[in-house]
């Protein structure tokens, strides 16, 4: 264990370093003064309330006694110190605080310097300037405001940091700008350049070393960043006194501000290529900032605070701005307005906010997305302007009289669509009512039309009529639903049924869009929010081109840039704008759903307050240019926050005028349902024509059945239920025929078909399915058209199809009941045989289950953008009968194929591709991605927008997309009849969306799939979901059979038991799977694919078992066989040993015969050997002998070698003459005769005389 190392820390004495600080600046009271200090600081850090932006530490303390001492050396020489000091404490804190701690703090001052008046710091000068600026522009003159932007120029003076904090709506912009256009008029030209941190990551502010370009001698390829750029270019000298500030209007967090050493007093930036910048005096930082939440007080103390306290201002400065700025001429209808706002408005806020009336109190309205009072009243004004104004401005203003009523009328419009907007429907009824009581008109009756004046009659609401001036009388808006033409040549998905909702909905964004006013459209999943505005934009004349943003979790701000940048074109230097003589409307659906960073912020609505606030945007590479951007309209729609829909930043939404999008009522999609339906059954039979009420009745009612019953769950995440889904239905029944479908029984079998597939089949529980069924029983038993044809309604099996003439070309396809599996199985055996030749071999088993599914599948790629989200354990043949489906539906398979390194770049050319082959090549495809192909999640990013809107923004290059353009032109003008870019890309991407089948392979096993459609929720809006859930008996009984029957090794009298073994053996593998469940409430699978793997394992090991039996009994028959050899061998063998035994007998007695005669011998030997060893000492003594004579007769050698080598030499004299006379001697002297005894013997001669010699 470590043990613990403490090491001593010292707290900083502030009132021991007040003393020094104040004496060094030449107080005398220095003691008094510097107490006085901490205890006020004491005090205030303890009573005043808990702010992030509040900092009563060293820094804090160090920076009042730094402008104590430089108002001690430059203003007040000549004043007392205790006001010197009593000044400094007041203007250094007074900016920072809430509109609440204001007093609190001065009653603090009061107490610790009593009796001490210290006037205020006259700017006369600014002061003038800011109330001209100010009335210039059309603002009412606040004081607290005015002050807010006396204490932003103090602080200014003070540090070169400064935050403008406070909530939105409080006029922090207003104080900025309007501080900077006063210095300039002082003769300070002031230059804000302002940007928004979070829009951009760390490195895109402060620029990057390019890692792969480092060396040992070079720090590498620098690429700047945008605070590095800016901080350079205001950096620049100067010759005229000016100033430039960098705004940063965005979040504050630790993660991009720490980085910013410059705030300290050395104002010293440090790049990473080493470059050091310093701030120069002239030029300073300002933060413009909701609150300070993720600061830490590190950067807090930095810098200097200016508190802008919505409380200062309130909702009726923005009014009477904006009576002034459109009432200059017409200042009867200004007052009467006025008093309009004046009875209406601080009753009804007070209503909805506080719950206060006349008689009492009640609870508090709440908000769908909350809403200041500020925004209400900017919202009011801004519905005002598209009421009013084109009365004002008509040409025949002379003639329109707006009388009093007129104008009450029109105000009452506006003010329930700004008060009201945000509110559910039964808060708008309470609402509705209160107005009614404050308004005191009279109210008409139910059949009668209200006048300007009156009130429509208590049964609608005034959110259902409009005020018509020109008919000077409120309009249900019922009234105004346009009839609906039934075009059988438009896709489903082109179909619009005008409702009471649509026909609002068009209203509010018509209006917005006229005064170019952002409008963001709030409401749950599938109340028609994105079909009505889709519909709405794309019906917009010429002038209009239109560009749809879908986001999700992972969307980010360089993605929201690079789409937005494709549809602008360079106007001038710095102006960016969509094609001349055009306007363009980004439609953002989805808005909330960028994933939140952990400081709080969503950096794609980062970038787009910016550009929507500030009409621009920095470039992203290159020079970083900043982009003005030009005629752009802004339309959003979001779901309700809650959940997991994320909440936007104030500061954003109060950019837009919202409004809360209720679900639309049942009569409303009774209307939409069954005038579609109605329109196509009027080819059937009359009897099918007159139940077609009916059956939308019943389809409504399952329809919130089902939603009442089934919720979603952290197992059953994808239980959404949305009117997406009786679209499908509808859908799906207009697929039908007079020719199949021409009875009654006929036409409700194939509905009751559409509702269990659109219900039915994502659920993933028996218990769900057993529920679901009984509620259609239910139904069925309660009405008395449907209780007749029960039982043939619920025969098995309920499938509908087309694909019963799929092998014939020259046969129509119509759909119809598919009666019976047998019938289905022999077609598909067909289909997939033709499938093998074509594409794969297959290994597959068409159990029933499985037919089941392929025929949901092929189902849906039928339909225009049909796309399918497929669940299921692993090896439960999800991705197989995809395949096979669109080989039915004629559509080409797609896939992305995996490599090492494959990563997004990758996946997006892979794309490129697709839509080539879909939109170029008019290919019908299939596009299938199972969750193991998913490598990034960035790919899902892609998938979403492609379900959402049938492309990816930003794709293609500009070049790419040029390409494309030209290529499919003269295509697209063939068939729109327009030659402009736009529509051609429209056509473009039209092709795409119908040729396009996306089929998503996913398994549910874990978290991943639940946080896959949180994150990406076109993956469960926008598809058709299909669950696999586990094989039935009979399908584990048919892939067994497959296997096991094919398997010849086994005998067929076990193959039914093993068969039925193996399916036992699976359900109980499950059984404990759901005991496991119960017990530990964890989630334990056991797949199709383990199944699948115990029977190839089985069989795999059935296989080895018999070889090995079968070898070792092949050993065991070797073995037998070479014992019955060796028997034979064995009798042959004796045969010839008795013979051998007779031989041997005879042989025996020979060699005893010879043993004797051996022994005989031996003795003999033995004998002879006894008389060899004698002679063989003999033969020793004679060698000693002949070695003692050998020895001798060298000696005498010695002694005659003189006499040798003599007669040697007297040889050499010897003639023949000599040897004649020597034989001539008949009797030769002895010597002489020796000599030649000795020659014959020296050659051996046999005999030896003198003759021889």
């Amino acid at each position: 264990m470590r043990v613990p190392h403490f090491s001593p820390t010292h707290v900083p004495d502030m009132q021991y370093i007040g003393e020094i600080k104040l004496f060094a600046n030449g107080f005398i009271h220095a003691k008094i003064l510097a107490k006085k200090m901490v205890t006020l600081y004491r005090y205030a850090s303890e009573l005043l309330s808990k702010q992030y932006h509040y900092d009563w530490g060293l820094r804090s303390f160090k920076a009042v006694l730094s402008m104590t001492g430089y108002l001690k050396r430059t203003s007040m020489k000549e004043d007392p110190e205790e006001i010197v000091l009593l000044r400094a404490l007041r203007d250094m804190n007074i900016p920072k605080f809430i509109y609440d701690d204001v007093n609190l703090f001065l009653t603090l001052l009061n107490d610790l310097f009593p009796n001490i008046h210290c006037p205020e710091i006259s700017y006369e000068n600014l002061h003038r300037i800011i109330k001209e600026i100010l009335i210039k522009q059309q603002y009412i003159l606040v004081s607290e405001q005015i002050e807010k932007i006396i204490q932003l120029y103090e602080t200014m003076m003070t540090r070169h940091s400064t935050m403008l904090v406070g909530p939105t709506s409080g006029g922090k912009t207003v104080v900025l700008n309007t501080l900077a256009e006063a210095q300039t008029q002082m003769g300070m030209k002031t230059n804000l350049y302002t940007l928004n941190p979070k829009a951009l990551s760390v490195i895109e502010l402060y620029g990057t070393l390019d890692p792969l370009t480092q060396t040992y001698l070079y720090v590498g390829e620098w690429t700047d960043g945008i605070v590095s750029m800016l901080y350079r270019m205001i950096n620049r000298p100067t010759i005229r006194n000016e100033r430039r500030y960098i705004v940063f209007d965005g979040d504050v967090d630790a993660l991009w501000i720490e980085n910013m050493e410059f705030m300290d007093d050395n104002k010293l930036l440090t790049l990473a290529n080493g470059e050091r910048i310093r701030l120069q005096d002239y030029c300073s930082l300002l933060f413009e900032v909701g609150d300070l939440k993720y600061a830490s007080p590190a950067t807090v103390s930095r810098c200097g605070m200016v508190y802008v306290d919505p409380e200062n201002l309130g909702p009726y400065p923005i009014w009477k701005r904006w009576l002034n700025m459109n009432f200059i001429d017409r200042l009867n209808e200004k007052d009467q307005l006025d008093l309009l706002y004046n009875r209406y408005t601080k009753n009804v806020l007070n209503f909805i906010y506080q719950g206060l009336t006349e008689t009492g109190q009640r609870p508090r309205m709440k908000m769908i997305v909350p809403l200041t009072q500020v925004n209400i009243i900017v919202q009011l004004t801004k519905l005002l302007d598209s009421l009013f104004l084109p009365l004002i401005n008509h040409e025949k203003k002379d003639q329109l009289q707006l009388n009093s009523d007129i104008i009450h009328a029109i105000f009452l419009q506006a003010f329930i669509w700004s008060c009201g907007a945000c509110l559910k429907q039964e808060d708008r009824i309470i609402l509705d009512t209160f107005i009614r009581y404050l308004s005191g008109l009279s109210t008409v009756t139910i059949n009668s039309k209200a006048k300007s004046g009156q009130l429509p009659n208590e049964k609608l609401l005034l959110f259902d009529h409009i005020f018509q001036p020109e008919l000077n009388q409120w309009t249900k808006w019922n009234d105004l639903i346009p009839k609906y033409e039934h075009d059988r040549s438009k896709r489903f998905t082109e179909l619009l049924v005008p409702t009471i909702d649509t026909v609002r909905l068009e209203w509010l964004i018509k209006s917005m869009i006229t005064i170019h006013q952002p409008v963001l459209f709030v409401g749950d999943t599938g109340s028609s929010k994105t079909a009505t505005i889709l519909s709405y934009i794309r019906n917009f004349d010429s002038h209009y081109t239109n560009l749809i943003l879908n986001f999700s979790s992972r969307t980010k701000s360089i993605d929201v840039q690079r789409s937005i940048e494709t549809q602008l074109e360079k106007r001038s230097k710095d102006t960016y704008g969509p094609t001349a003589g055009t306007k363009l409307i980004i439609f953002l659906d989805d808005i909330s759903m960028p994933k939140i960073d952990q400081y709080g912020t969503q950096q794609a609505i980062a970038l787009l307050k910016l550009l929507i606030e500030k009409h621009g945007m920095y470039e992203r590479t290159g020079e970083l240019n900043w982009k003005f951007v030009a005629d752009i309209d802004w339309i959003a729609a979001m779901s309700t926050p809650g959940g997991s829909n994320n909440n936007i930043d104030p500061r954003f939404i109060s950019h837009f005028s919202i409004v809360y999008i209720s679900s639309p009522s049942r009569e409303s999609l009774f209307r939409i349902y069954s005038t579609i339906l109605q329109n196509h059954v009027t080819t059937f039979s009359k009897e099918i024509q007159e139940i077609i009420p009916n059956i939308i009745n019943l389809t409504l009612q399952i329809y919130e059945d089902v939603i009442r019953l089934f919720v979603p769950t952290p197992t059953k995440f994808y239980y959404i239920f949305s009117l997406r889904d009786l679209s499908r239905l509808i859908q799906s029944l207009l697929q039908t025929t007079p020719e199949r479908f021409n009875t009654i029984e006929r036409f409700l079998r194939v509905w009751l078909h559409e509702c269990i597939r659109i219900f039915s089949d994502r659920f993933n529980d028996i218990k769900d399915n057993e529920l679901f069924n009984k509620i259609l029983e239910n139904i069925i038993e309660n009405n008395s058209l449907l209780k007749i044809y029960r039982n043939y309604l619920f025969r098995k099996p309920i499938l509908f199809s087309d694909y019963r003439t799929i092998l014939q070309d020259d046969e129509p396809k119509i759909y119809e009941d598919l009666q019976d599996y047998h019938a289905i199985k022999s077609i598909f055996d067909e289909i997939i045989l033709e499938y093998k030749d074509k594409y794969e071999h297959i290994d597959i088993v068409l159990f029933n289950d499985a037919l089941e599914h392929l025929t949901r599948i092929y189902r849906v790629l039928r339909l225009d953008r049909g796309h399918l989200l497929l669940i299921g354990t692993g090896g439960s043949g999800k991705k197989l009968l995809a395949k096979i489906a669109a080989f039915i539906a004629k559509c080409q398979i797609f896939e992305i194929q995996l490599t090492r390194n494959y990563n997004e770049i990758l996946f997006r050319e892979d794309l490129k591709i697709l839509f080539y082959q879909i939109g170029l090549k008019n290919i019908k495809t299939a596009f299938i991605l199972n969750d193991a192909q998913i490598v990034e999640e960035s790919f899902l990013e892609y998938i979403n927008n492609i379900l959402s809107n049938g492309i990816i923004p930003a794709l293609f290059t500009e070049e790419e997309r040029d390409g494309i353009i030209n290529e499919i032109r003269e295509e697209a003008i063939k068939y729109i009849n327009i030659s402009s870019n736009e529509n051609i890309w429209h056509y473009f991407i039209q092709k795409c969306t119908l040729n396009l089948h996306v089929i998503l392979c996913m398994n549910p096993s874990g978290n991943l799939l639940r946080d896959r459609t949180r994150n990406f929720p076109a993956l469960i809006n926008n598809t058709t979901i299909d669950y696999f859930a586990r094989w039935p008996q009979q399908a584990l009984y048919a892939v067994a059979e497959h296997f096991i029957s094919r398997f010849k090794l086994i005998s067929d009298e076990y193959k039914n038991n093993i068969i039925e073994h193996m399916a036992m053996v699976h359900e109980s593998a499950n059984f404990y799977c759901d005991i496991y469940m119960e017990k530990m409430r964890r989630k334990a699978y056991a797949t199709p694919k383990n199944y699948l793997d115990f029977i190839h394992t089985f069989i795999h090991l059935y296989k080895q078992k018999k070889e090995d039996l079968s070898k070792q009994a092949e050993r065991l028959n070797v073995g037998i066989i070479r014992i019955d050899e060796a028997s034979i061998l064995i009798q042959e063998m004796d045969k010839k040993l008795e013979i051998q035994r007779k031989e041997l007998a005879i042989k025996t007695k020979k060699c005893d015969d010879l043993l004797t005669e051996i022994t005989t011998l031996t003795a003999k030997q033995t004998e002879r050997k006894s008389r060899a060893l004698e002679k063989k000492q003999l033969v020793d003594e004679q060698l000693i002998t002949i070695e003692k004579e050998k020895h001798d007769a060298e000696s005498q050698l010695e002694e005659a070698m003189p006499a040798l080598l003599e007669a040697q030499q007297g040889l050499d004299t010897l003639k023949a003459a000599d040897i004649t006379e020597m034989r001539s001697f008949a009797n030769p002297v002895d010597t002489l005769r020796l000599i030649g005894y000795c020659m014959l013997i020296y050659l051996g001669h046999p005999s030896i005389s003198w003759k021889d010699v």
